[in-house]
């Protein structure tokens, strides 16, 4: 699911709207996400988000298909990043520290 879309529950923009009214700025969204070895955040003025992904019943979906974050990438309006992870060392169920075995170069 992760890699499918993220949910916007539409109140959050109410909220974003009024917080904004009261200093005199635009809204913007920031999206983070954690999937698999990858953190991707992305960030837009709300107005673009809504062009983008129009609420729906209770929510806007933020696409995460290999097809719409090739899209985000050519968008001017959307900021980005992205992190690669590696695990090097972590704690197997046990509590014991586990190595990783990678293959160095």
């Amino acid at each position: 699911m992760e890699d499918e879309y993220v949910s916007i529950p539409n109140d959050n923009f109410a909220k974003a709207e009024a917080a904004c009214a009261a200093f005199g700025c635009v809204p913007y969204f920031a999206i983070v996400v954690d999937a698999g070895d990858t953190i991707r955040g992305f960030m837009l003025p709300m107005n673009h988000l809504l062009a983008l992904f129009p609420k729906g019943k209770t929510a806007s979906g933020w696409k995460m298909t290999a097809q719409y974050l090739k899209r985000y990438e050519c968008d001017s309006e959307i900021k980005m990043f992205e992190f690669k992870t590696r695990t090097i060392r972590w704690w197997s169920a046990s509590g014991t520290i586990v190595n990783v075995k990678y293959k160095y170069t």
